[in-house]
């Protein structure tokens, strides 16, 4: 697929453990852009974590360079790998990432000539 013309859809669902009940905190984000201004980083709403999000960029960027129209998959939170156990961050995120051209009347638009029998 070319860049030209191009829209990224990002849908995304954040989940983590919450420190009181044991429940999962739940958020949801859709961001639309294009391969010129795509988010390199999401934010973790874990108000806990210093620093950490999710290196949603490099999904992208290899989608882009591979051609491929969509991808679903899951990311941990960049915090999650960190020295001081106590400072890892549990948060994922589940996201797919929709690459789309709009449609375009004019000169890209296909001719159905219908001819008709006149017996």
């Amino acid at each position: 697929m070319t860049n030209q013309q191009l829209f990224i859809t990002i849908d995304w669902q954040e989940q983590g453990p919450m420190q009181d009940d044991l429940q999962r905190l739940w958020k949801k984000g859709r961001k639309i852009c294009t391969p010129d201004d795509y988010p390199r980083k999401l934010t973790c709403h874990n108000p806990e974590c210093d620093g950490g999000g999710f290196e949603i960029g490099d999904r992208i960027s290899a989608l882009l360079a591979a051609g491929e129209d969509s991808e679903q998959n899951s990311l941990i939170c960049s915090n999650a790998i960190h020295k001081d156990r106590n400072k890892r961050c549990l948060h994922t995120i589940f996201y797919s990432i929709s690459c789309v051209q709009p449609f375009q009347r004019g000169a890209n638009r296909r001719k159905i000539v219908v001819e008709e029998n006149s017996d």
